[in-house]
This record gives C-alpha cells, structure tokens and sequence, in this order.
C-alpha cells in the first residue's frame, strides 16, 4: 500500500497546486486515440485529456475533479470553452473515465492526482492548464481554417463555435474542420486571451445540469444499480480497534430477503476501520430490518471508557506545559511588551454531515475488481483496495459517481474499503448502504482541539509578541502513528501565514491521544485556528480599549506582500485589510446602530489556495443570553472569479456551514460511543433558521484563488465578537450553544 506519510494534507495541498498552477502541464500531448485515415471510424478532435470535439460540432469537456456539488462540473469547462471560443450552451460536460496513468507522462507525487479533489484546489491549480487545453484546440482549428482559405491564421479568429476569416467574413463551424485540426501537429506553445476579452470567464453560469439535479434525475453512488446486485448494511462496534467475539444471525432469516451476514475484522492506519457485520439481503430496507435482529457480542479493547468531558480536562492540564512540538519561531518571544493577555479557547469533534451518507458498491471475485461509488482522492483508494484484493491498481476497474457531498468525507476511503471486504465473502456485486446514524456515529471527525493564547504590547498598543499553543487530537497521528514527521495542524494564523505584523511570534502543538476517528472536514485547521486568533486579537483591543476595526488595519495596512514558508503561497496583507473594510462598510460599523444592535469582525487569509475572506456580524439582543442575527455580511477576495453565481453559493454555504457549526453542531463521546445519532441530535442549521447573508465579491485580476472553504473560518468569531460587544462576556468554547446562549 502507499505509504500513508505521503498522504497528509500538507503534502496533498503542495502537490496539487505546485503553488504556480502547473499540475496539468505533462497532459498537453497529443492523445494517440484520435481517428486518423484508414481507421474507418469519423476523426475526432481529441489534442489532449480533456477536450473531445466532433466532427458534427459536439463539444465535450472531460472533468477529471470529483463533483460534490462544488460545481466543478460547470467552472473547469467554462475555462476551457472561453479560451476554445465555443458557444457555452452547446458544451457537454463528462467525468473523465479513472485510469490509473491516463496519461503517460504523468507522475504524480505525495499522493495527489489529476482526480484529487479537496482542498480547495480545483480552479486554483487547474486554471492555466485548462486555458491552455481550449487554446491548443482553438490554435488548431484556426490553423486548418487558414490552411483551407489559405490565408495566415493570424487573419482568422474564432467565435461562437466558428473559425471566421476577418477579410471576407467568411465562417467554418468546428465540427467542419474536425478532420483537417487532427492531422495537424500539436503546437507547443499557445495564446492565452487577455483577461480584458473574457466572455464566459466571470459570468453567472448556472450550475450543469442543474435541472437534472434538482427533479432527481442525477445519479449519484447511492442511485448505482449492477445487474446481479445484492445489498448490505454493516452492525459495528461502537467503539474503534474492538473485535467481534460472536455473532447470531438466526433471527434475520425471519425478513424476506435475508441471504447471509459475513463478518469482517477492522483496520488499523491509516483508515482504521470499525470491525464489523455485513448483513446482506436482497434489498436496502431488508438488510435494514434483519440488521435490527442481529445479535453481537464485543470485546471493545482496552479504550472504551474515553470521553470528550475528560479530554477538555486534559487539554486544559497540558495546555498549562510546554507544547511537545515547536512549530513556528519569528523573533524572540522573551522581548515581552509592557501589559500582557492570556486566553484559552476550545472546539468539539464535528462531523462531515453529507447529505448523502456513505455507501459504496463492490464485485470481487479470483483475479477481479470493479468499484462504484464517490472518492474525492480515488487514487488512494484504489491503490488500497489493490492490496487488499491482490491486484494491481490498473485491474481495478473503477467507476466514479457523482457525490451528494464531501466536505472531506470521501477524501477518506473507508467505506470503500469496507464494501471491499464484504464483497470478497460474496459471489454477487453488492452495495453497502450507511443510513444516518451509521453515517453520523462511524465518521472521520474533525479532531477536537485547545488554544493557549498569549500576548504581549507596548506603551502604544503595539503587539509586541504572540505566543499560541494548539492542542489537538492530531489527524496526522491518526493516519500515520505515533512517530509521524508530518507538520502539525497550524494553517490559517499558526505558522509563518499569520496575517498580523507582530515582530516576536511562538506556535506550538500538542498531541492528546483519543480513540476516535479523525479526518480533515471543511476548511479543517484554518477553521480550527481562525476562531482562537480572531476572537483573541478583538480580546487584545477591547482590552486597550481600541476600535477593534482599526487595531486590525495597523497591524495589515503598510505590511509588505510575503510568502509563506509552509504552503509556498503568496499573502498580500492589502488584501486581507481590504476584505476587512469592505465588510464593515457594507454592515454599516460606521453609522449610529438601532438600541440593542452590536457588530463583530473578522478576517483571514485563506492559506490552502490563496485568497481573502471576511465576516460582519451583526445581532440584536432580546434577552439576557439571548440574540437574534440580523444580518450577515461575508466578503471574499478570491482573484479572478470563474463563475460568480457558483462563488456566490459557495460563500453562501460556507457561511451556512459555519454558522452551524458556531451555534450548534458538536459531536460528544461517552464510553469511547459517539452520542449523536443523526440530525435531531448532531444539529445542523434548518431553512428557517437562517438569517440573511450578503455577499460581497472583490473584482480581481489576481490569479483564481480557493473558493469552497473560503467563507467558514471567520463567521465563528465573528460572531462571538459581536456577543462581546454586546454583553462584554467572551465565548471561549464552541458551539456557543453549550454555555446557554440562545438565538432566534
């Protein structure tokens, strides 16, 4: 199996974005599949991976990125087809077949993939290439114009889905050059548009196919039907690295349907799979009801009497010592100021909370392997179930599906995993189908974690040191043990990408074991680390008693544009002030406030995949400990914009995500058991609980930087920000929910 060292998310986000945007570049070759003369089949325009055109003009863009309803599908080919000249409407949209090496050329490195999607990484490393992908086909196509008119290329242009001749106006569509562009070599290098010229690029595009989604009509891993199929839902133990000891399946041969049940041990890293029972019938709602009549018996090892109350207990003790890892120095933390502060903050585990809960569909037999189902890194998964099955991961034929979410879910491959080892005990393909309280109580959760802060100042309010130390349920532990030389968690404000200019600057990171799965969740350490550092800089001006506003502008305003030593990414602190003003300009921080209104801020640099966010929120008091949000005002700086109104839905529903997550959201542990068991009890935000958001986009020309987690790390302390401006008391731990505030 690959190493599981290669797979941390540091190393997933540096060789997905290459931090300049060139992934894509061993895929510009000639595809070796095109039709040619004496094939007897219609030639084709097929210049690389990603682009297929017809000789009837059919236009049809190969996604490789997993769509979760990120909108992939929609913002990748609109790259392509602003740069090919084609007619939006008539563009046809494909998930490109898995293939272990579907181009040759293409070593990827760490892990990460020309499938893998995550990170925020889609358009922000895949944009360049992308142009680069229409503008060869375009170059082509004009070229084969030219050649027939036998004019310069040059005195051609295309538009529309036609090459025309600018002299005589004279136009050919695409598909009528079709033959002529595929004979011709592939040029090496190619035009790209001037921003200025964009046609598609920056506009508001619905969401591909969206009808389609929207009636029901789309398929996703849970919709999947084999001939043959049989189906299975999976009893584990409710506590991880437990074993069975017995099983009774007597009782299940009373429901229609009822085949068999198979048990199947559990994992240890990096997926750490819960032992289990598969109890297969031959539809969902039978395996569901002879699950109920299954009998169990666990020895659940030595760590099933954790809970999360006793692990803040810890976190609190071993936040009082040093970290066990220094993480990031600047300066000298010892050159203290005249006053200092010191805060504490928390957050729980959260789940993913997808809408479709995980499931995943799977044929084994002697020298056999086909897969179905939603990865968001399906290299990974592959190449696991290989091993398991004794093949090679180019004789696992894999078929990919649509998801109905991921947040990070399906970058984890467990359940695929899963459906593996019961379909080994089968002879038929079988679908494993999680219900919600599987889905909800056998997660990857996002790892609980503790904050230390400390601050020190001048005579004048200047920051003078900055000390931070995180505790946390590492996820790297998880994946790769106790030794792991993997970088902590401490993107998003804990290492060299803090936004602030202060001159003497300490991270450090603390591990606290815990038995529970762990797993990257939207925005995971950024999130993590957003809320402790923007709730304590508003802590640090109230207490100098400073415009929080304006204590954040003097130490970003003036400050010189950097990279970051970790990511490799560029931070143009101008940027972050100006997301910043625009947010309170648009929530009116400066104009008289109606009796019992208050207003918080914050701000960040998204240091995945280089762009800008913040939050205004504002509240009116109506009780003691009790608040209604009258508005939300999220602003984001994210370079070049594909598709305003995707963007637009992604700040939306990041905020959404956010804010439940604030307010609610928390999954707790009593006996080494998770206790929530769905939606009534892991709470998430209802349609009717929202507030408005307005959303304010930053025109750029910058390259496009990260959209889909973009909007959650500031709308936390945002928000309780705006609860201490309004009752002076400070919320130190998440969801605000636990120490009886109320909203509504």
């Amino acid at each position: 199996m690959q190493a599981a060292s290669s797979i941390n998310r540091r190393n997933f986000l540096k060789t997905s974005g290459l931090a300049g945007g060139g992934l894509l570049l061993g895929f510009l070759l000639p595809n070796k599949s095109m039709a040619g003369p004496g094939t007897g089949e219609a030639p084709v325009l097929q210049p690389n991976a990603f682009l297929h055109i017809d000789t009837n003009g059919k236009i049809t863009v190969f996604v490789a990125r997993q769509e979760i309803g990120q909108g992939v599908h929609t913002s990748l080919p609109m790259i392509v087809a602003e740069e090919l000249e084609a007619d939006w409407k008539g563009i046809n949209v494909e998930m490109m077949p898995y293939s272990t090496n579907p181009v040759p050329d293409y070593k990827p490195e760490g892990g990460s993939g020309l499938y893998d999607t995550g990170g925020s990484q889609s358009v922000f490393t895949d944009y360049t290439e992308l142009r680069k992908v229409g503008a060869t086909a375009k170059t082509l196509l004009l070229t084969a114009a030219a050649n027939k008119w036998k004019v310069k290329p040059e005195q051609c242009y295309a538009e529309n889905g036609f090459i025309i001749n600018k002299s005589t106006k004279a136009k050919l569509s695409f598909g009528s050059l079709v033959a002529d562009a595929a004979t011709l070599p592939i040029p090496k290098d190619v035009a790209l548009k001037p921003q200025k010229d964009f046609k598609i690029i920056g506009k508001a595009v619905s969401k591909y196919k969206v009808k389609e989604i929207l009636t029901g009509k789309t398929t996703y891993g849970i919709d999947v039907k084999v001939p043959g199929m049989v189906y299975a839902c999976v009893e584990r133990c409710p506590v991880l690295d437990g074993k069975l000891t017995s099983f009774d399946d007597s009782a299940c041969k009373q429901v229609s349907g009822f085949i068999k049940a198979v048990a199947f041990e559990g994992t240890g890293m990096p997926m750490h799979l819960h032992a289990g029972v598969a109890v297969v019938a031959t539809t969902t709602w039978g395996a569901l009801k002879a699950r109920k009549l299954l009998k169990t018996t666990w020895n659940e090892g030595p760590n099933n009497k954790q809970s999360t109350d006793e692990l803040f207990k810890t976190f609190a003790e071993k936040a009082k010592a040093k970290p066990t890892k220094d993480v990031y120095k600047k300066g000298d933390v010892t050159h203290t100021g005249a006053s200092s502060h010191a805060a504490e903050y928390a957050e729980p585990f959260l789940a993913h909370g997808t809408m479709e809960p995980m499931n995943f569909t799977a044929h084994v037999k002697p020298g056999f392997c086909e897969i179905w189902g939603g990865l968001q890194m399906p290299g990974w998964a592959v190449q696991a179930i290989a091993d398991n099955v004794g093949l090679k991961p180019e004789q696992v034929k894999t078929n990919l599906t649509l998801s109905g979410g991921g947040f990070g879910r399906r970058l984890y491959y467990d359940f695929a995993l899963e459906a593996v080892l019961v379909a080994k005990q089968l002879d038929a393909p079988v679908k494993v189908v999680w219900d919600r309280t599987d889905d909800v109580r056998n997660d990857a959760y996002r790892p609980a974690n503790y904050h230390s802060m400390q601050a020190t100042w001048d005579a004048a309010g200047k920051l003078q040191t900055w000390q931070h130390h995180k505790l946390e349920t590492s996820i790297e532990v998880m994946l790769e043990g106790p030794d792991t030389k993997s970088p902590p968690t401490m993107l998003g404000g804990g290492t060299s990408d803090f936004w602030y200019d202060v001159p003497n600057i300490y991270t450090g990171y603390t591990h606290v074991d815990f038995n529970l799965a762990r797993g990257w969740v939207r925005a995971v350490e950024i999130c993590e680390n957003a809320y402790p550092i923007e709730s304590f800089v508003d802590e640090v001006a109230h207490k100098l008693g400073k415009d929080p506003l304006q204590y954040r502008l003097s130490m970003l305003e003036g400050r010189a544009a950097f990279t970051t030593e970790d990511s490799r990414l560029h931070q143009d602190p101008a940027r972050t002030a100006n997301v910043l003003k625009i947010a309170a300009d648009k929530v009116g921080y400066h104009l008289p406030r109606k009796p019992k209104h208050f207003i918080g801020l914050a701000n960040h640099f998204f240091s995945f995949a280089e762009a800008y966010a913040a939050h205004a929120v504002e509240i009116e008091m109506t009780g003691p400990k009790k608040f209604k949000i009258t508005n939300i005002v999220a602003v984001a700086d994210c370079g070049t914009i594909i598709n305003t109104d995707n963007t637009r839905n992604q700040i939306e529903g990041g905020t959404v995500f956010a804010l439940s997550q604030a307010l609610m959201s928390e999954i707790t542990v009593t006996d080494s058991r998770v206790e929530q068991d769905g939606f009534f009890t892991y709470q998430i935000l209802r349609m009717n609980d929202m507030p408005p958001i307005d959303v304010h986009l930053v025109p750029s020309t910058e390259r496009p930087g990260g959209v889909g987690e973009l909007a959650l790390p500031t709308l936390a302390p945002a928000l309780c920000n705006a609860i201490f401006a309004a009752t002076g008391e400070r919320v130190r731990r998440l969801p605000i929910g636990k120490d009886g505030w109320e909203w509504g």
